[in-house]
């Protein structure tokens, strides 16, 4: 006899259904996931890489799960999702003290049955996830009077499953934006995107960064190629807890690449495999002379974790 879900789970289901976007898996869309999918190369023989078995797994998943509810996979629920009701609470009284939250921020974090969110209890408009990274977001822009919405030209490295990018859409960005992550993670990247009704592409040899829409790519010689092409105008990097779980040396060739940038949004753990972050963006952003830089403690996520905002001047 199948276990009945309980009753917590059958009422998420019903306000998602009821308050989200409603927007299905589109064959079409499912089909191109799938080719994507078995046309990533092989994966690498590394020992040591800590993502190696969720990439493979994630491979898997792509080939012959349903797609509709990506956001329960194992691999996409363990390292992407928001956990803990009181800190994405905390998230949410902030948003809506603004005095923008009902014109700007309310209807950009409402959220979409894409992938199966569960809708948060106290705002059933949207998800745990949506409403973390729009909190990032807004502490950005007020230390930093900067709104990379406006930009013409954004580089996010580690995308999650397209959360930020979705919602820097829906707050109105129109330019290019760079996803720098996982082969694996970048077909699922684009599959959300193209339901959201995003242009994207993955870095082929006609990378242009100019071309409004979203690339994403796994390809340093790619991400240097587009930032070296792109639109005139300031540009912003974000990285929202994935850079500080990254080697070092690759580290040191996205931040080499994105240097001349006018914005950057970055949040870190204090350590990671044995790295101490905050001593590593010290010394980063110690090159950075032209810009203003905002360090500052997320105590509410109760771990030692930080925000690293800076702005050129």
């Amino acid at each position: 006899m199948p276990s009945r879900r309980p009753v917590s789970r059958v009422i998420e289901d019903f306000c998602g259904a009821l308050f989200f976007h409603r927007s299905g898996p589109r064959p079409d869309l499912t089909g191109q996931l799938r080719a994507e999918a078995r046309a990533l190369p092989d994966l690498p023989v590394i020992t040591d890489d800590v993502w190696l078995g969720k990439r493979e797994q994630l491979r898997q998943l792509l080939l012959s799960a349903d797609p509709s509810d990506f956001l329960r996979w194992e691999p996409i629920r363990t390292t992407m999702f928001k956990r803990g009701r009181g800190p994405v609470a905390h998230e949410l009284r902030h948003l809506r003290r603004r005095p923008d939250w009902k014109t700007r921020w309310r209807p950009a974090i409402r959220d979409w049955t894409v992938g199966h969110p569960r809708p948060f209890h106290l705002h059933v408009a949207s998800s745990p996830n949506v409403i973390h990274l729009a909190y990032h977001l807004c502490r950005f822009e007020e230390a930093t009077g900067f709104e990379p919405a406006t930009a013409p030209f954004v580089v996010e490295f580690g995308g999650g499953y397209g959360g930020m990018c979705r919602l820097l859409h829906r707050l109105g960005f129109a330019g290019t934006y760079v996803i720098f992550d996982l082969p694996e993670v970048a077909v699922l990247q684009r599959f959300v995107l193209r339901h959201a009704g995003i242009p994207v592409r993955d870095g082929g040899p006609d990378v242009d960064g100019t071309r409004p829409g979203v690339v994403t790519t796994s390809d340093p010689a790619v991400l240097r190629a587009l930032v070296h092409t792109r639109a005139k105008g300031p540009a912003a990097f974000i990285a929202t807890w994935s850079l500080s779980e990254s080697p070092l040396e690759l580290r040191r060739i996205v931040l080499g690449e994105v240097a001349g940038f006018d914005a950057f949004l970055v949040g870190y753990k204090e350590h990671y495999e044995g790295i101490d972050n905050r001593r590593e963006f010290a010394a980063w952003r110690a090159t950075l002379l032209e810009h203003a830089w905002h360090e500052e403690s997320i105590p509410h996520l109760r771990k030692a974790e930080w925000y690293l905002f800076g702005v050129r001047r």
